[in-house]
């Protein structure tokens, strides 16, 4: 949020609660926001820690993970190709984020009202629900950026 210029675009923050139980903050806040599109920020499973079952694509240190799907979303392929170009065009770091299982706030932001552009943008993280996270700071950094970036692209 504090990279963020001047955007003709009307922006909500939405920080949720009980992602983990049911996705229930994200459904209440999309609803009474009503977006034409949202993003997920997050963390996402990191498939370079040793013996990984290999049930997700992104890696630490390979920057933003731009979320193409998992167990509770597919994400709206416009939204997943303009965060796709806008890491390419602005030099941030990005790879792709396919989960066999697992969700975010994303899967219920989708399915709101009538339906919502959505896409995700996470932060590639090894032992997730441990008490030893561990994140890489540029790939922290590469998902501020593509949030900013997103947040202020003129969106058709």
């Amino acid at each position: 949020m504090e990279q963020l210029k001047a955007t003709e675009n009307d922006l909500y923050f939405v920080f949720t609660v009980q992602e983990e139980v049911g996705i229930r903050g994200a459904r209440t806040a999309a609803y009474g926001v009503d977006p034409d599109y949202g993003i997920a920020v997050d963390v996402t499973d990191s498939d370079d820690i040793p013996d990984a079952p290999h049930e997700c694509s992104s890696m630490a240190g390979k920057g933003a993970a731009i979320k193409v799907m998992d167990s509770s979303v597919i994400c709206h392929p416009a939204v997943v190709a303009k965060l796709d170009t806008l890491a390419k065009e602005q030099g941030i770091a990005a790879q792709k984020d396919i989960l066999k299982a697992g969700g975010t706030d994303a899967g219920a932001i989708h399915q709101t009202r009538a339906g919502v552009y959505t896409g995700g943008i996470s932060i590639p993280t090894r032992y997730i629900h441990t008490p030893q996270e561990m994140a890489d700071l540029d790939d922290i950094k590469a998902c501020a950026n593509l949030a900013a970036a997103f947040a202020q692209a003129r969106l058709d």
